[in-house]
């Protein structure tokens, strides 16, 4: 009975946070600045059900934009699958597929996954929304006298 609650609950979130999201399944990077990572990422706030779904979002987002994350050889879509596969079985720790399509020697535990791929889809929206006010600070040089 718990369990359905739960999955009433989590559902019940995730179909809010889709409607805060103007009703659509993807995220802007201008938008993406207004939310905080730590917040929206937080598997022990929101749990794990809910960062797995805004990460899937937020990925979506990111592979539409060509930002995509790839972390020690593992791409963010690979690791949002591994999550999904080790929610499925039950277990404890996930180790994903690298983007050959190979397992890697990394294991994680299933939340820290969860958290990390909702914070990589997310920071890479941000990050190239950043960049277009701050490239320039990495142009050695440009407007600086030394």
């Amino acid at each position: 009975m718990k369990k359905i609650y739960s999955l009433a609950i989590t559902s019940i979130v995730a179909f809010s946070l889709a409607g805060c999201m103007g009703g659509s399944d993807s995220l802007t990077p201008a938008a993406s600045l207004k939310l905080d990572q730590r917040d929206v990422c937080n598997v022990s706030k929101h749990g794990i059900e809910t960062v797995l779904a805004n990460a899937k979002v937020y990925n979506a987002s990111a592979i539409k934009e060509k930002v995509e994350f790839r972390r020690l050889g593992v791409n963010n879509s690979d690791l949002i699958i591994a999550v999904e596969e080790g929610l499925k079985s039950g277990a404890k720790t996930v180790t994903p597929k690298d983007f050959k399509g190979k397992a890697t020697k990394d294991k994680f535990p299933i939340e820290y996954a969860a958290a990390r791929a909702c914070t990589f889809g997310l920071s890479a929206l941000q990050q190239k929304e950043e960049g277009k006010s701050t490239w320039r600070l990495a142009v050695p040089g440009d407007g600086y006298k030394y």
